[in-house]
């Protein structure tokens, strides 16, 4: 896999977003009980920040299970909360998030392209077709 560099880093109470060289946004959950339209919206404020009118393509890793709720899951799959995503990699390692990011996908239908993975690398491998 080719080499990358990370050439921004913004640290969140909830989340760590990282810009890498090869046009992925990474964004790095932390361990919080709940994952909230409000985190959800700052995540949407860097992309648009960081996307000079471009989609991009993003991937999302979790250190724990963070239970979004029923409203999360509705904001985020709104399409003018994806106007700067050009897909989306859902790195999952266990049962509980798995469960949770299919029940997300299959109830409510993201508009991008959105698929889980069990490893950072087959998610950065699947996203590069994307930048």
């Amino acid at each position: 896999m080719k080499e990358n560099s990370i050439l921004e880093t913004k640290d969140h109470p909830s989340y760590t977003a990282y810009l890498r060289s090869d046009g992925i946004v990474h964004l790095a959950m932390k361990d919080i009980e709940d994952y909230t339209v409000e985190i959800l919206r700052e995540q949407i404020r860097f992309l648009s920040e960081k996307s000079n009118g471009k989609k991009l393509p993003v991937m999302l890793t979790f250190s724990s299970y963070n239970s979004p709720n029923d409203e999360t899951m509705k904001y985020a799959s709104k399409d003018e909360n994806m106007k700067y995503t050009k897909a989306s990699a859902v790195v999952v390692d266990s049962l509980a998030l798995r469960l949770g990011a299919n029940f997300y996908l299959h109830f409510f239908k993201p508009k991008t392209p959105t698929k889980l993975f069990n490893t950072k690398e087959d998610a950065v491998l699947w996203l590069r077709k994307f930048v």
